[in-house]
Formats: structure tokens, C-alpha cells, sequence
């Protein structure tokens, strides 16, 4: 928010028709944004997608957010693994085309070269607007949900989160 001059972030969680090992479902990660956001009024959690069974693409939540924010110049963040994921997303062109990003490296990915290397990003390139990871730490969800499946408590997790996490049984706990 503040290295982007960012009046607000809008955070959308994947919906329960979006298949990956080991997601917990649809609900609890909505809950669980809820509980991070408190307290910070330019953070919100959008349940686009939870309260909805249709498979949605990203292409079809772009629309949808673009719909609803008709006055404001909107930024998509996502994570430099996402960007060399882009071009084989549905309808990538209109994507990269029409919507501006923010780009999080992490993972020592130079998100740079990614898009020099992809012709239909490097002919939009002014629409990526890159965040070097440098200054902020690298958490893993991975690494978190892992931790608290032998037991341990993750230090980079919201103690209401890990509470909520503990007390739902989110990961076989």
C-alpha cells in the first residue's frame, strides 16, 4: 500500500472449484483473510468467488472487479510464479493487454526476465509494475501450513489466524 500509493487492497480468495493439493476450503481461507485485515481499514477480503459454485477464471473476476471499481485505477497483485503461469491463463492477451499488475518477486525469480522472455509481456511491459522482495520477508504459505502439520507454530502467522487454524482443525491438525 505504501510503496504503490495504494488506497486500498481488495484481497479476492480462490473459490472451492479451484483444485490444489492441500487448500483448505473456500471458507476458511475467506475467514482467515477476515481475521488478518482486522484492524487495517485499506485492507478488505472479497467473497466473489466463495459464495459462488461457478468455476471462475481470472479473466472473469478481472471483469468483475473492473465493474465494480469503474472509476478507479486498479493494479492486480500477484506473485512473480503467477507471471511466467500468464501467458497460458484463459484469454492472456486481453489479460496482459487491458489490466495493470503489481508483480511481488520472491524466490530470487527475476520477474525482469520473465517478461523479456515472453514476447506478449515485453510488448506490454508498462502494465507490470515490479516489487523487488529485497525489504520484506519471504513467507511461505507452504512452509506455514507444514509447520503446523508436525506441530510447530509458524512465526510469521497472526495469532487469531493460528487460533482460528487450530480450533477448526484446518490442516489435519
Amino acid at each position: 500500500i505504501k510503496e504503490c500509493d495504494l488506497d486500498e487492497v481488495v484481497f479476492v480468495p480462490v473459490g472451492d472449484s479451484y483444485k490444489k493439493q492441500e487448500l483448505a476450503q473456500g471458507i476458511d481461507r475467506y475467514n482467515m483473510l477476515k481475521i488478518a485485515c482486522e484492524g487495517n481499514g485499506r485492507l478488505k477480503v472479497s467473497d466473489i468467488e466463495i459464495r459462488s459454485s461457478h468455476k471462475y477464471n481470472a479473466i472473469d473476476i478481472f471483469e468483475i472487479i473492473s465493474n465494480k471499481y469503474i472509476d478507479d485505477n486498479l493494479f492486480f497483485l500477484m506473485g512473480v510464479d503467477n507471471l511466467s503461469k500468464m501467458s497460458d491463463w484463459k484469454e492472456s492477451k486481453k489479460l496482459i493487454e487491458n489490466y495493470n499488475y503489481i508483480i511481488f518477486e520472491r524466490n530470487n525469480i527475476d520477474a525482469n526476465s520473465i517478461i523479456e522472455n515472453n514476447e506478449m509481456l515485453e510488448n506490454n511491459k508498462e502494465n507490470f509494475e515490479i516489487i523487488k522482495n529485497n525489504d520484506y520477508k519471504e513467507i511461505s504459505s507452504t512452509n506455514i501450513r507444514e509447520s503446523i502439520k508436525i506441530g510447530e507454530k509458524p512465526e510469521d502467522i497472526n495469532e487469531k489466524v493460528y487460533k482460528y487454524i487450530i480450533d477448526n482443525k484446518i490442516y489435519d491438525i
